[in-house]
């Protein structure tokens, strides 16, 4: 279950940050520059986070794939 936690800096400035189990995101806003957007957003792994490498077969690999079959065939 993710955790959030809201610190204000002084009245324009605030960061919001939410902790799961893999990472912790910081999003930094700043209402002189944008009153409903983050102006920026840190993303910190924890120690022992293993990217998933396995890539998804997207629509175009699969045709791909089907066309090389048939002409093996």
């Amino acid at each position: 279950m993710a955790k959030q936690m809201t610190t204000s800096i002084d009245s324009n400035k605030r960061e919001v940050i939410y902790e799961d189990e893999t990472s912790i995101f910081i999003w930094k806003y700043n209402l002189k520059i944008s009153a409903t957007n983050p102006v920026e957003v840190e993303i910190k792994y924890k120690k022992g986070y293993v990217h998933p490498s396995a890539k998804k077969k997207t629509i175009g690999d699969l045709t791909k794939e089907a066309k090389k079959q048939k002409k093996s065939k």
